[in-house]
C-alpha cells in the first residue's frame, strides 16, 4: 500500500506561480535546495498532524506503541528538474489500508470469529488491548458456546458462583469503518502546505 502525498508538478498550481517561475530563472540550484526543505517539512508536519488527530482513538482508531504509525514511511522523489520534485508517504501495512478504505474480516479457515465482547473490561489492557490469555478463545477452560437470541456466544461457566458469563461472539465476519482518514488529513492540510511553499519561494528570492 503507498499512501501518495504530491509531485511537485501537482503543487505549481496551488503556490504563487510568479514567484515560482522568476526563481526557477533566476536561482534554480537556491529554489531545488529550498523547495526539497519545504516539502519535507511539510511531510514531518502532516506525519504529526495525522498522529495527533488519527492515532488517538475515536473519531479515528487507537495507535499503540509499536503499532500502525512505525509503518509509515516518507521519502523524497530526487529529480534534476525542480519540475520533477516530490515526496511520497507510504505504509506496506494491511491493516492500515483496511482502517483507511474498510474492510470485511473473515476467518481464512472458514471458521466464525470470536469477538470479544467490549463491556467484558477484564478481557482487556489499560489500553484496551486484548490480554494475551484470551487471544486463542477456545483453549480458555470452562468455556462452552451457548445460544442467546439467535446468536453464539462463547461463556465461560463459573462453578462456585454458578453463573455462565459470555466472553465472545461468534460471527462470519466483522466489518471495519473507514476511520484513518489518511487522504483527508492530507487534504485538510491544503493551505498550510500552500503557506510552507510559497515561504520556500520567498526564501529563495530573498538572495536577489
Amino acid at each position: 500500500m503507498a499512501f501518495t502525498g504530491a509531485e511537485m508538478s501537482e503543487l505549481t498550481v496551488e503556490i504563487n506561480t510568479q514567484n515560482l517561475e522568476r526563481a526557477i530563472r533566476l536561482f534554480p540550484k537556491d529554489l531545488k535546495y529550498e523547495i526539497a526543505d519545504g516539502m519535507d517539512h511539510i511531510s514531518r508536519k502532516f506525519l504529526k498532524v495525522f498522529k495527533q488527530t488519527r492515532l488517538q482513538g475515536p473519531p479515528g482508531i487507537k495507535g499503540r506503541p509499536h503499532g500502525i504509525f512505525t509503518h509509515f514511511s516518507r521519502a523524497s522523489l530526487v529529480s534534476q528538474d525542480i519540475e520533477g520534485m516530490g515526496m511520497v508517504i507510504f505504509s506496506d501495512s494491511k491493516i492500515a489500508r483496511m482502517h483507511e478504505e474498510g474492510a470485511t474480516v473473515k476467518n481464512p479457515g472458514g471458521g466464525k470469529l470470536a469477538v470479544p465482547l467490549s463491556a467484558r473490561r477484564e478481557l482487556f489492557t489499560a489500553d484496551g488491548r486484548l490480554k494475551k490469555q484470551y487471544r486463542q478463545p477456545r483453549l480458555i477452560k470452562n468455556v462452552i458456546p451457548i445460544q442467546i437470541r439467535g446468536k453464539t456466544f462463547l461463556a465461560r461457566i463459573i462453578k462456585k458462583a454458578r453463573q455462565i458469563l459470555p466472553l465472545f461472539v461468534l460471527k462470519n465476519s466483522v466489518r471495519i469503518k473507514p476511520r484513518l482518514m489518511f487522504y483527508q488529513t492530507w487534504d485538510d492540510m491544503q493551505n498550510e502546505r500552500i503557506m510552507i511553499l510559497n515561504k520556500s519561494v520567498e526564501k529563495a528570492l530573498s538572495k536577489v
